[in-house]
């Protein structure tokens, strides 16, 4: 059976993919109604109008012992896709970072004669390297949110294009971007992250710390839930107990909340970037198992692992991992913010606002998806 010319597979596997893809498609709609999606992806990409064939959790696992648990769970699903793109025929699969899983989709995809775009890119400039022969070989471009990426990619001859990080359109949108926020002195934001792994790794060392330090210096604490997160977060409050300052936020109202707040501490990762945008200092935490931190020390070759230090190019915010995450490092760090040492990093995060550029980063994305699909003979 042939190709319907107007379909597009789209593969995200976690919630921030989810997010800028979803918000990509909304574009690729508005500019070519005709275009049908399908593929895997979560809330935002289905209210776009993605045709799901699997729910987004299917994919969002991180660590190699995660990974190892669920492998027969993400072997089915990259059969049937395989599947379903040997009886679509789609002419243009963009395949939305989670490397591990997308980069072994796209050779068999590769076989079957879809082209392929990487939206999102692997962070190969972090570790393994060695994988951008395979993007080189799989990928027609690869679009790049973050603006040091490109020059990667074309020193390994690898097509890319920088389009600007959707995460501005998002701040945009909500009327918070660039603009003085009215900062509740001695709030602090909890930012356990979109991971499972991560809200149970770092959220019982913020409600500790939280308890650790008075009200005379944290009055306020707003945790900001991620999408899909309330049972897990009722469950680990359940287990580590809460805190009469903490008040739980969720949806539309988490970045203004988010934005008020003198401090965040958050998860390494997109929230870096959030909090930069909103203007908001902050600490960073991360921790792995034991054996996927020691295979990430074994490979990794970048001097930090936040994205808002790497886009500064220096230790704008600090950086507590594995057993450097705990309560007593940072309740240090966060005195030592309230105290002052915030005012330095806000002049920093305007550095990284400044590099991660102007608006419009999903109608970018959308177009240069566009333009592949009409090099696929879409007319």
């Amino acid at each position: 059976m042939g190709s319907t010319t107007s379909d597009l597979m789209i593969v995200a596997g976690e919630v921030s993919g989810d997010i800028h893809a979803g918000n990509m498609l909304a574009e690729i709609q508005h500019l070519r109604p005709d275009v049908h999606a399908f593929g895997v992806g979560g809330e935002r990409l289905s209210a776009a109008g993605l045709e799901c064939l699997a729910p987004i959790d299917e994919l969002a696992h991180m660590g190699l012992v995660e990974v190892l648990r669920e492998l027969p769970r993400i072997r089915r699903l990259m059969h049937r896709l395989v599947d379903e793109a040997a009886r679509r025929r789609p002419a243009l699969a963009v395949l939305v970072d989670s490397p591990d899983f997308n980069l072994r989709l796209a050779a068999r995809l590769h076989g079957l004669g879809v082209p392929v775009v990487l939206y999102v890119s692997p962070q190969l400039w972090a570790w393994r390297r060695g994988r951008v022969r395979t993007v080189r070989r799989l990928a027609r471009e690869v679009l790049c949110l973050l603006p040091f990426e490109v020059p990667f990619y074309e020193a390994h001859g690898v097509r890319a294009r920088y389009v600007g990080h959707p995460l501005v359109d998002e701040i945009a949108r909500v009327g918070l971007l660039d603009r003085p926020h009215d900062v509740v002195n001695g709030r602090v934001a909890l930012l356990p992250g979109s991971r499972e792994m991560e809200v149970t790794q770092l959220l019982p060392v913020m409600i500790a710390t939280l308890r650790e330090l008075p009200a005379t210096e944290i009055s306020e604490a707003v945790l900001v839930e991620a999408p899909g997160m309330r049972e897990l977060v009722d469950f680990v409050l359940t287990m580590t107990g809460s805190d009469p300052r903490l008040v739980r936020v969720r949806g539309e109202q988490r970045r203004l909340e988010l934005a008020r707040s003198a401090l965040a501490w958050t998860a390494s990762g997109t929230a870096t970037l959030e909090c930069a945008l909103l203007d908001v200092p902050m600490v960073v935490g991360y921790r792995l198992q034991g054996l996927t931190y020691f295979a990430a020390r074994m490979l990794v070759n970048v001097a930090n692992v936040a994205l808002v230090n790497l886009i500064a190019e220096e230790t704008v915010a600090p950086e507590l991992l594995q057993s450097m995450w705990n309560p007593q490092r940072l309740a240090v760090e966060t005195s030592r913010l309230m105290g002052g040492g915030g005012a330095l990093q806000r002049e920093q995060l305007a550095v990284v606002r400044q590099r991660l550029g102007e608006r419009g980063a999903s109608r970018n994305a959308a177009e240069a998806v566009l333009e592949h699909l009409e090099a696929s003979g879409i007319g």
